[in-house]
């Protein structure tokens, strides 16, 4: 048997139907500020819908050049890296030689003489004398150029036994290097220049005696380069202490310099 609803839920139902028409009578009323509030309520929508495409655009742009500043960040640190390793590697002894190339490159084509460290470099004009001495230094096996002798690198240093290298620092080690360079270079730019030159010059007997250390230390048909304590002091004004003989120890380990005994005397040859 079904019960009758109560007069409490018709009032009810009746009051939630008067509040919708209620509300429906205010929409119809208020239909045309409603629709402009609308079209504005859309207009802002699609203003804010813009602005995010732009956004992405840009975050998209934004996006490629983080990728393009990564890639030339990259690559500047490896070329930092080349850098770094170059100034560890590379010898100085290189970069000043080919700085003084180009110098006497340049000044040859003006034709002057040119003066390095002392020593009078002529221009690269064919003479009389050039030709006879080139074919001397083939006749008799004279340098054609001298030696240069590459510094110690960072890696081959950290190899070196500690009770060998003591205290002593790279620096100290290619310091002597490049003091051992310049004598080579002065020795046997001096013994290219010849004998006629020597005599010249007044220093002779210096010649003669460069060419009787030669015959005592070329045994072989291969020309080898050497110095002594006596260049040593003579090109530095200073003599090898006992730390500079223990720096030579260090060359002779790296294979650098190796020693060729005459007697008493003491011959530092330059390793191939």
């Amino acid at each position: 048997m079904t019960t009758s609803p109560s007069v409490e839920d018709i009032l009810e139902r009746q009051s939630l139907k008067l509040r919708d028409l209620e509300i429906a009578t205010e929409f119809i009323k208020n239909k045309t500020e409603m629709k402009e509030e609308l079209l504005q309520l859309h207009a802002e929508a699609s203003s804010i819908s813009d602005g995010v495409g732009a956004m992405r655009t840009w975050l998209q742009k934004t996006r490629e050049q983080n990728n393009r500043c990564r890639e030339l960040l990259s690559s500047i640190k490896l070329l930092d890296d080349r850098i770094i390793h170059m100034e560890n590697n590379v010898p100085q002894e290189l970069i000043r030689d080919y700085q003084s190339k180009t110098n006497i490159s340049n000044n040859s084509l003006k034709n002057e003489p040119l003066k390095n460290s002392g020593t009078c470099i002529e221009t690269n004009t064919e003479t009389p004398d050039a030709s006879m001495r080139d074919c001397k230094k083939i006749l008799f096996s004279e340098p054609e150029v001298y030696p240069t002798i590459p510094l110690i690198t960072s890696d081959e240093f950290s190899k070196i036994p500690k009770y060998i290298i003591g205290r002593q620092t790279l620096a100290t080690v290619n310091n002597l290097l490049d003091s051992i360079n310049q004598i080579l270079k002065a020795k046997y730019t001096f013994l290219s220049l010849g004998k006629a030159h020597a005599r010249k010059q007044g220093d002779l007997n210096l010649y003669l005696h460069y060419k009787k250390q030669d015959l005592d230390v070329c045994t072989t048909n291969e020309y080898v380069y050497f110095f002594t304590g006596e260049d040593y002091e003579k090109q530095t004004k200073s003599k090898l202490n006992k730390i500079k003989l223990n720096l030579l120890v260090v060359l002779r380990h790296c294979k650098r310099l190796r020693e060729y005994r005459v007697k008493n005397d003491i011959r530092y040859v330059v390793q191939k």
